[in-house]
């Protein structure tokens, strides 16, 4: 019963639950041992948007600024950044509003110039100057805290459709939202003439990648590296107590109880939990390639420009990149422990 509870604690009654738990009480029954009480992993939730504050300077262009703008296309940007639908929009509408401006903005410097505006042309200098330093937190705000990347590492309601059969369909849009992530860190002004309509098509792509990241299955790995690392830690307590205590065999031979824990290790393990894990391995692989150099990327951006990081979110991807860790150490511990107690009874871990 404390076997069964302490599977169900941490999960639900998908495939790789039941799996999970029919090796335990197999390794249970055939060694004559219970998994010893443990305190479980757990999954690692983001924080709050209240616990993530940024803070952002204002352009400082007034109205009167504004209307000497009239034959910069930026005057339109700053228009509907200051209307309803701009003052109300998300992270991500607000960063679509920046890169407009920093684009924009070298030019209307120069018309600006050569209209006489001097001062005006310094104050929009000294704007676009600030918006390019914190552009890197508008990315951070708009990707790594946004809703759709929370949604992305939301712990699901069950694995019922977990292991993936095809590819996570978010990849493609990390994919591209890297790309774009490099070339506006690198050289956000390079769109300066697109025309309104670009940048709304541009917007309306950038939106829609970002409903394509919601879609990926993050919190789906997190949820089974977490079924995996609480399994694999029971299972192993059960057979460290047959290496490190009471022998299973006395002699380097086989009895029938070690058969039938190698049949366990065949028939769960490595044909079930092994075949699992495998094509779990290779989902956090892609994820991780992708998300940690986003991550390390805007991050790296945001400490040179000593804009602050939210210690909640390093806390977070701490204890995420954590659970991942331990899942892999206890792996390797679970297979150690497994071959100690086959050779124990002179049989072959190869076999």
């Amino acid at each position: 019963m404390l076997l069964a509870s302490t599977i169900a604690a941490c999960t639900d009654n998908s495939p790789l639950a039941t799996q999970w738990q029919d090796y335990q009480s197999r390794l249970a029954r055939v060694l004559q041992r219970q998994a010893e009480p443990h305190r479980d992993i757990a999954f690692p939730h983001m924080p709050k948007p209240r616990e993530l504050p940024l803070e952002f300077s204002d352009s400082g262009i007034d109205l009167l600024d504004f209307l000497r703008m009239r034959r910069c296309a930026l005057r339109d940007t700053i228009a509907q950044r200051n209307s309803i639908l701009g003052r109300h929009g998300d992270a991500a509408a607000r960063l679509i509003f920046d890169l407009r401006f920093i684009s924009q903005a070298a030019t209307c410097q120069k018309i600006l110039e050569d209209d006489g505006l001097i001062a005006l042309a310094a104050q929009l200098k000294t704007a676009t100057q600030t918006k390019q330093r914190e552009l890197p937190a508008r990315i951070f705000a708009a990707s790594l805290t946004g809703p759709e990347f929370r949604q992305f590492w939301q712990m699901p309601v069950d694995l019922n459709v977990y292991p993936l059969k095809g590819k996570d369909p978010s990849l493609a849009a990390l994919a591209r939202w890297r790309q774009w992530q490099t070339e506006w860190l690198s050289e956000p002004q390079v769109t300066a003439a697109w025309s309104s309509i670009e940048w709304q098509q541009f917007s309306d792509t950038l939106l829609n990648t970002l409903g394509e990241i919601r879609l990926g299955a993050g919190g789906s790995m997190l949820a089974a590296q977490q079924l995996n690392v609480n399994g694999l830690i029971g299972a192993s307590s059960i057979i460290a107590q047959r290496v490190n205590g009471r022998p299973l065999c006395l002699k380097p031979q086989p009895i029938p109880a070690a058969e039938h824990f190698r049949g366990a290790l065949s028939s769960v393990f490595i044909s079930q939990l092994q075949a699992q894990a495998s094509r779990i391995n290779q989902h956090q692989f892609a994820v991780m390639a992708v998300i940690g150099s986003i991550e390390h990327d805007v991050l790296a951006a945001m400490t040179k420009n000593n804009l602050a990081i939210p210690s909640a979110f390093i806390e977070w991807q701490t204890q995420r990149d954590s659970l991942l860790f331990v899942t892999t150490e206890a792996q390797r511990h679970h297979v150690t422990l497994a071959s100690a107690l086959l050779s124990q009874c002179g049989l072959s871990p190869g076999n």
